[in-house]
């Protein structure tokens, strides 16, 4: 598995955010996980355990059977794992380019012209994600949904080979949206596990080989995408009744998959 969790619990004072969650993303090619579920349902509190931002309170977390609950932080790169976050954390002072090549030089340690070698993939993440004629220009001056993207380069410079993505959608317009979907299809395919934070449907249903929804820390759905929208938990707690199958059109041409 890439990512296998077991009895994962987790509570901020009086609030249990995760109880008892078990959730598998596999090693498969073509792999895609989505979680779907609202605010404070646990999704954000579930990457950040993995990220080893929080600690559980109980249960275990394995990436490449790796317990990465004994790994510091820092190491998790080594271990395979790329994040990006819901806002995302870039140096806005400095260039789309450097920003990306921090991800590079973390795996980059052990080989000769680091600098090089960085300059060189971060320059081949940045055109994976549609982003290189804005290398040079500085992330602060960036609308909010291409510093997403350069987040996105950021982690794909690191070589994960498992992508962990929390509403990687959110703030992107429409053209944006439309671009993502076609890089993480070719991302997934490329044989890199994804685990993603959702509530863009089109997006969930162009990408994701699986999706899963959170209620109040639990597992209350597994499926794949079509028996998603047509779940009567998923409609009557997440989806409202009213909604529309058709805007799952709305993401473009990657969608199948």
């Amino acid at each position: 598995m890439a990512l296998s969790i077991r009895g994962l619990e987790k509570s901020f004072g009086s609030v249990r955010v995760l109880r008892g969650l078990d959730l598998d993303v596999p090693m498969t090619p073509d792999s895609a996980v989505a979680v779907l579920g609202q605010n404070g349902a646990g999704k954000t509190t579930l990457l950040n355990i993995v990220t080893r931002i929080v600690p559980p309170d109980a249960g275990k977390v394995r990436v490449f059977d790796e317990d990465v609950l004994l790994q510091p932080a820092h190491r998790l790169v080594e271990v395979g794992i790329g994040r990006t976050f819901q806002m995302p954390r870039l140096m806005l002072e400095d260039s789309c380019l450097d920003n990306v090549m921090v991800g590079a030089i973390a795996t980059l340690h052990r080989k000769r012209r680091r600098m090089r070698a960085a300059a060189e993939v971060s320059a081949a993440a940045l055109e994976r994600t549609g982003l290189l004629a804005q290398a040079r220009r500085r992330a602060g001056d960036l609308p909010f949904g291409t510093r997403k993207l350069v987040e996105l380069a950021r982690a794909l410079a690191s070589a994960p080979r498992l992508l962990l993505l929390d509403e990687p959608a959110a703030g992107l317009s429409d053209a944006e949206e439309r671009r993502l979907v076609d890089v993480l299809c070719g991302v997934r395919a490329s044989g890199i596990a994804l685990l993603l934070i959702e509530h863009r449907m089109a997006l969930v249903t162009a990408v994701a080989t699986r999706v899963v929804m959170l209620d109040a820390g639990r597992l209350v759905f597994d499926g794949t995408a079509e028996e998603t929208v047509a779940s009567p938990v998923v409609r009557e707690r997440y989806l409202g009744a009213g909604f529309d199958t058709v805007a799952l059109g709305a993401a473009g041409p990657g969608q199948a998959g």
